[in-house]
């Protein structure tokens, strides 16, 4: 039991994981960000379509050694089914050259992987129908290392243990119908190959782990500001253009708010940039305690934040601006409350064309909250909404 123990110890140890969420996110891509997501289906169709390429050249090629070594009526038959797995691999290809995301990746993979199998099952059934000896013996019992060249292949993709199971498991029963033994005399190989294959997939999947560990903490190093814990400017725009595109395809409202934290700069300059960070992080997370599951909140520049509401109308972002004056931004360090001015924007209700403008079109209402005395917030038609309102509506609770 120590044994296991330690062995699971240094397993861990090994993949970099020093909390329970680290260890989740190898098991499920539940509380993968957007940033990992759309990271991680680039890197799976940009090897789906590597290896389809190479597999849709390949896999016909290989017909020369057919018709060198196999009998004429064989090598015919697999001739057609390489043909049409050919045709296949190279309609994959040409698909995963599409804008990337995490579905269409794990569908074309999905498709990669089947193919192999498929063609294995048939031409196992074409094999048996022949007495073959000699070299062409040899090459028939190439054919059957198929389904571990696909298990071979999980290794180059950053897949959770969810993920990797749903592939490998199809390939691993497989294996096990092909080879299951009809006579007792054939029960050694069989468990031999079934254990060879569990080899292959713990090797895989440790792979495959440590690949998805690596990529979760070089994004999250990228895409995460480290002071406030926000999404970075960098990865912000990522999620701004790709819900901006979302909320138009789908014709559904998306609201931002452009947040700019009141008098900041007279803290750093009275205070220290020590009290300044703290009050950034203390008003960064108070907003990410806050705002829906689901929302975006982006570090875009300094004080300056940005949260994306997907879905959320001008009423709805007003509700969620409620919400976050009512629980408070913090205290600046003589004590008085940290306040913002607050620009919103909305797709639907302000008519813009492209998440440049929406940012700009809530950046202007900000200053005009700014402008006409900070701790407000402005929205379409310069509706305006009082921090104090928020305040007195507190002890009416």
């Amino acid at each position: 039991m120590n044994y296991l123990i330690k062995m699971y110890i240094s397993l861990i140890e090994s993949l970099g994981i020093h909390t329970k969420d680290q260890l989740y996110e190898l098991f499920s891509t539940k509380q993968h960000g957007v940033p990992i997501s759309r990271h991680r289906a680039a890197v799976m169709q940009s090897r789906v379509f590597f290896f389809s390429v190479i597999f849709a050249l390949l896999v016909p090629a290989w017909s020369i050694i057919d018709i060198l070594y196999l009998p004429a009526e064989l090598w015919s038959e697999l001739l057609l089914i390489r043909l049409v797995a050919a045709l296949c691999f190279a309609v994959i290809a040409w698909q995963s050259r599409a804008e990337s995301g995490l579905l269409r990746a794990r569908i074309l993979l999905a498709a990669m992987l089947a193919i192999t199998p498929l063609f294995y099952l048939l031409s196992d059934r074409f094999i048996e129908d022949h007495q073959l000896t000699g070299a062409a013996l040899v090459l028939a019992e190439i054919y059957a290392l198929l389904p571990f060249v696909m298990v071979a292949g999980l290794t180059l993709f950053p897949l959770a243990i969810s993920e990797f199971l749903s592939y490998a498991l199809p390939i691993f029963f497989l294996v096990v119908y092909s080879v299951y033994p009809q006579t007792s005399a054939e029960i050694p190989e069989a468990a031999s190959t079934i254990w060879l294959l569990i080899l292959l997939l713990g090797v895989a999947l440790f792979a495959s782990m440590t690949q998805l560990r690596y990529m979760l903490s070089q994004v999250s190093h990228a895409s995460y500001d480290v002071l406030t814990g926000m999404l970075s400017r960098r990865a912000g725009i990522e999620i701004l253009e790709l819900q901006f595109r979302l909320a138009s395809m789908s014709e559904k409202p998306m609201s931002i708010l452009y947040f700019d934290l009141d008098n900041f700069k007279v803290i750093n300059d009275t205070y220290g940039h020590d009290a300044g960070d703290t009050v950034l992080r203390v008003a960064s997370q108070q907003i990410r305690d806050t705002v829906r599951k689901g929302d975006s909140v982006i570090r875009w520049g300094g004080e300056e934040f940005i949260v994306v509401l997907p879905t959320a109308d001008h009423k709805e972002a007003n509700d969620v601006i409620t919400r976050i004056m009512l629980a408070g931004l913090g205290d600046r360090p003589d004590g008085a409350p940290v306040t913002a001015s607050i620009g919103i924007a909305e797709i639907r209700q302000d008519r813009l064309k492209d998440w440049k403008s929406q940012v700009e079109l809530a950046d202007h209402r900000m200053y005009t909250a700014k402008s006409n005395g900070r701790a407000r917030c402005v929205g379409a038609g310069g509706h305006a909404m009082e921090w104090v309102v928020a305040l007195e509506e507190t002890s009416g609770f």
